[in-house]
Parts: structure tokens; C-alpha cells; sequence
């Protein structure tokens, strides 16, 4: 008898355990092109972001933090997108510029997270900090997706000029490693196929 979770099946249970497991099972990423309002409310992105703090911390360093795009800013957004496609190619055309500008557009809340690794501390490695950083933004993608709403993380080149780097004001040690855009679904979810849990898995026998 097969004792494999199916990837969107919780196993069986009742209360917060049970509702934590399912929301880990059933997280899927959903593309900006496919939320609109509404967002998180003020509340609710307080919340994400007590579940970012909740994410492990080895020495205590929080070697990340979030910013948000409010969007009051996001035509100023969209004018770093734009100068961050000219340092890359210096003759993009219109189309290809209008369609950099419009990413800043989309999703109804929009967030960064931004590394800070700590080469200096007691912790022996800058793998744990990474650890954190990622471990913070699983959690607020499951914390999202807990909430009803659809959430992606989402990088890409224009993040790594000079000009975002500039326009964000980031300090020499840190590294912008993502957006999370995050709004309510607009159609039903793409689920990409899982890996077998068993396959997963292996054992060390000495």
C-alpha cells in the first residue's frame, strides 16, 4: 500500500497542522498578467511580513529586507525599467520599452526583496543567510496563497544594471534578488507537474 502524498493532497488531520500542510501542497505561482485588485490590505501585508520574520536566522543577522512599490510609485518604477533596458541595449525600440514600462504596472501589490549578506559575522558561511533570504520568501508566497491570493516571485536583467541598482539606492553588500507581485487570481490556477516525493529522497547507509 503507497504511503505517497499526491503533490495536492494534505495528508489526513484537522487544525492548523492540517491547514499548513495544504497550503504547502497546493502553492503555485501565479504570473502578474493574472491577478488584479484586490490586494493584501494594510493588515494582511503586516502579516506576510511576520511570516517573513518567522523564516530561520542563523546568529541572528536578518540578512534580507523588503521594500514595496506602493502605487503611488510605480510610473516612477516604470521609468527605472525603462533607463534599465537602455544601459542594457542601448537601441531597444519603443515597443520593446513600453513593454519594460508596463511591468511596474502589474499586480495590485508588489514587493522586493533585497539581500544583505554579512561576509564578517560569526556565521561560518553566507549559505545560511542565503537559507534565510529564500526560507523568507517561501513564506510569504505560502503565507499569500494561504490568504486566497495569487503571488509569483519574479526576477529578470534589468535588476542587475546599474541603474536599478542606483535608483534603489542599494548598499555595495546588498543584491536585489527578486519582485513578489501578489493580487487576486483572475483564472484558474497553471500547476506545473512535481517530482515524485520518493524520488526526493535518499538514504545514507554508512
Amino acid at each position: 500500500m503507497s504511503n505517497i502524498i499526491h503533490p495536492f493532497e494534505a495528508p489526513a488531520g484537522d487544525g492548523m497542522e492540517n491547514d499548513v500542510i495544504e497550503a504547502i501542497l497546493t502553492r503555485h505561482s501565479v504570473s502578474p498578467k493574472r491577478v488584479a485588485k484586490p490586494g493584501p490590505t494594510r493588515a494582511q501585508v503586516k502579516t506576510l511580513m511576520a511570516t517573513a520574520a518567522a523564516a530561520p536566522d542563523h546568529g541572528k543577522l536578518r540578512p534580507w529586507r523588503f521594500i514595496e512599490f506602493p502605487e503611488s510609485s510605480r510610473t516612477a518604477l516604470a521609468d527605472v525599467f525603462e533607463t534599465a533596458l537602455r544601459e542594457r541595449l542601448p537601441n531597444a525600440d519603443s515597443e520593446a520599452l513600453s513593454r519594460a514600462r508596463d511591468k511596474a504596472s502589474r499586480a495590485p501589490l508588489l514587493l522586493g526583496l533585497v539581500l544583505r549578506l554579512n561576509r564578517t559575522a560569526d556565521v561560518p558561511h553566507v549559505d545560511d543567510q542565503l537559507a534565510s533570504g529564500g526560507a523568507a520568501l517561501q513564506n510569504v508566497l505560502l503565507a499569500a496563497h494561504a490568504m486566497g491570493f495569487g503571488a509569483r516571485a519574479l526576477s529578470g536583467q534589468a535588476v542587475r544594471t546599474q541603474a536599478f541598482r542606483n535608483a534603489l539606492k542599494l548598499d555595495d553588500d546588498e543584491t536585489f534578488l527578486c519582485f513578489i507581485a501578489i493580487g487576486t487570481p483572475t483564472s484558474a490556477p497553471r500547476r506545473n507537474a512535481r517530482p515524485a516525493p520518493e524520488s526526493l529522497l535518499s538514504q545514507w547507509t554508512g
